[in-house]
């Protein structure tokens, strides 16, 4: 079994997937891609494809040496999706690279190996092999990053057993592109492929380049090629965003918060639950010259169940939080458990802090 979730990606493509992960990490985007770079930066290309590459194959290091800890069905389950995540993300990188064709073999084959073992029906299946999925992944982290020789010749490929396939139909793929057709108007669209339910799209809009993604019947991220400049006006950037998440299929989102410190408007956005916002689930879209230029539903349909009811007033709570204005009421999983509590912002000279105080008995929950 291989990964066809990168073939035939252009350069341009692979170098907006790449400057997108960068530039969500430095905003505090986990999970999401922002921004992407035009065909003409080959040599920064290769520069971010490196960075991008380190970094990826350190985050799968860690989700497989996590791994070999689990001995239930679902922590192994969302180990293994967020070590897929960093093996699309290191096969990506690497085709951005001029690199040795034997080397690259190697290389490749390993991350489509992990690829297979990780969609095994069976999440226990890959923590039988964790500790041999470990040892190749740090072999492959210290080879990207310092040098050391990897060799690789298939020793995963017997544990990734045959099971129900995750790559999508040619008709899911028809009706994904369907909706990105609709919603993102682009001038050009390539079907890049998919796996695990998702389906992606290289797109070309108004000469900029970039990418979407499908999940069902919803655009759960896309990114197009901009930059910092360009910033919109508060109230206009908010409605951009509302407008953008009801089109790619989340209707119903409040603005949580408004961030344009960095030239672009980066709008958050989450559903409520009793009122509380769900403020650990922020969509994002961002702003720039008045066009939405970069979204992601972040985990913003996920479902809240058992939310304690609200006990103290706000006003109450404030007698907590001294100085701290008037708190929104959030929905926060804290030490385990869903929680409602107030959330007080504070303006200090090293930055902003946050008060949460517990609308259950006015005491305070956390400060960060």
């Amino acid at each position: 079994m291989t990964n066809n979730l990168n073939e035939k990606k252009s350069p341009a493509i692979i170098s907006a997937a790449i400057i997108a992960t960068l530039l969500f990490m430095l905003s505090s985007f986990i999970g999401g891609l922002v921004c992407a770079i035009s065909k003409k930066h080959e040599s920064r290309e290769s520069e971010y494809a490196r960075y991008l590459l380190i970094d990826a194959a350190q985050g799968l290091r860690g989700s497989l040496s996590a791994l070999r800890l689990c001995n239930e069905s679902e922590p192994a389950r969302e180990l293994e999706q967020t070590a897929l995540v960093y093996a699309v993300r290191a096969e990506t990188a690497l085709e951005c690279r001029e690199d040795d064709w034997h080397a690259s073999e190697k290389r490749e084959a390993f991350l489509n190996d992990v690829a297979a073992l990780l969609h095994s029906a069976d999440p226990m299946e890959a923590v039988k092999y964790s500790d041999m999925l470990f040892g190749y992944s740090d072999m492959f982290y210290e080879h990207v990053a310092n040098g050391a020789e990897f060799d690789y010749n298939g020793e995963l490929s017997d544990s990734a057993a045959p099971g129900e396939s995750v790559y999508p139909t040619e008709d899911e793929i028809q009706k994904a592109q369907e909706l990105v057709e609709s919603v993102l108007e682009p001038d050009g669209i390539q079907a890049m492929g998919g796996w695990n339910g998702l389906v992606e799209f290289s797109v070309e809009r108004d000469g900029k380049y970039g990418y979407a993604v499908v999940k069902s019947d919803k655009i759960i991220e896309f990114a197009y090629a901009h930059g910092a400049e360009g910033g919109t006006d508060e109230e206009s950037a908010k409605q951009i965003a509302l407008d953008c998440a009801a089109a790619c299929g989340f209707d119903g989102l409040s603005v949580y918060e408004v961030d344009a410190s960095g030239g672009a408007t980066v709008v958050k956005m989450c559903y409520k639950t009793d009122g509380a916002m769900c403020c650990d689930d922020c969509a994002r879209v961002v702003v720039s010259d008045g066009k939405a230029m970069a979204f992601t539903y972040g985990n913003c349909d996920h479902e809240h169940e058992g939310v304690p009811q609200v006990k103290v007033s706000e006003q109450d709570a404030r007698k907590a939080a001294i100085g701290g204005g008037e708190g929104v009421l959030v929905a926060r999983n804290y030490g385990g458990r869903e929680r409602v509590c107030y959330e007080y912002r504070y303006e200090m000279e090293d930055g902003v802090h946050f008060v949460y105080v517990c609308a259950e008995n006015g005491k305070q929950m956390q400060v960060k």
